[in-house]
């Protein structure tokens, strides 16, 4: 009873108020909800702000999950694999011998794919292809994808090349 006194009392000063009055109210009343919008839009950036944050947290937890930072591959060639840094994306060719073959490790990509910052352990992974001398790479992060090709005729056969 008392809240509805109370509203016929609001609503009878409010319907006997002057028109410069009313108008006033309603300034007042537009600069409370601009007011009150700008506190909304300034509390969603800052959420905005808390969800990056957080999912930049929660990806380096994620990233320094114990993962190998080294890998290594089988060929269908008994003499040889690949090494992976899956950090970076940066492929060898190992080769041991038995006999009279030369072992060796030679860099099929100089470089990487992405720098040391840019990289973290498990990001690059590798699948063989029913080509034996062909992998494919694929970068876990962004879904881009490399063709790894090894082979023991030389460095004109050996590359990483982005798929397109």
């Amino acid at each position: 009873m008392v809240f509805f006194s109370l509203t016929v009392n609001a609503q009878n000063k409010t319907n006997s108020a002057s028109p410069q009055k009313k108008a006033t109210n309603n300034v007042q009343n537009m600069e409370i909800i601009d007011s009150l919008i700008h506190e909304v839009q300034v509390l969603r950036k800052e959420l905005f702000q808390a969800d990056s944050i957080n999912k930049l947290i929660l990806g380096d937890i994620y990233r320094n999950v114990d993962k190998p930072r080294y890998k290594m591959y089988q060929t269908d060639n008994i003499y040889t694999l690949l090494k992976l840094d899956t950090h970076k994306g940066k492929v060898w060719q190992v080769q041991y011998s038995m006999g009279d073959v030369k072992s060796q490790i030679v860099s099929l990509n100089i470089y990487g794919i992405v720098s040391e910052s840019e990289g973290w352990d498990g990001r690059f992974e590798l699948y063989p292809t029913k080509n034996m001398y062909t992998f494919i790479m694929l970068d876990t992060s962004t879904g881009d994808t490399y063709q790894v090709q090894w082979s023991n005729k030389g460095y004109n056969f050996q590359f990483v090349e982005p798929l397109k």
